[in-house]
């Protein structure tokens, strides 16, 4: 995937008390974008119009900000007449024995993650 702003490695990340958790954000973005977002789009047939494409395009996108709408506690998610739940996205960072190193919350409310959604698919930054 070609990005204009790659994210930071771990050892990169920043130390301050909401930088470490943006650039762990980024880095789920950044996954994102590749796993989820690229690799629907390159299910489309050869040959597919642009209005077409640019159709899927849409849906996809619209497709992953909600999900980062609904982590970020958007909407309400009722479990019943008398309770809500909520969503909430943690990165961990594991070494190479698989040891978790360190855990970020990222959702909910933390980092507004439909803003970067835009950020990371319209312009691929993702610092």
């Amino acid at each position: 995937m070609e990005t204009a702003v790659p994210p930071r490695n771990y050892p990169e990340w920043r130390t301050g008390q909401f930088d470490r958790p943006e650039d762990a954000a980024y880095l789920f973005g950044y996954y994102l974008i590749m796993h989820c977002r690229d690799e629907a789009m390159v299910t489309l047939p050869a040959g597919v119009s642009p209005d077409v494409k640019a159709a899927v395009e849409k849906a996809v996108d619209t497709a992953l900000h909600n999900v980062c709408d609904m982590l970020e506690g958007f909407w309400p998610l009722d479990a019943g007449p008398e309770h809500k739940i909520s969503l909430a996205l943690g990165v961990q960072v594991r070494d190479a024995q698989n040891q978790v190193v360190e855990t970020q919350e990222i959702s909910p409310c933390k980092l507004d993650l439909p803003i970067g959604y835009c950020k990371w698919a319209q312009n691929r930054e993702f610092r």
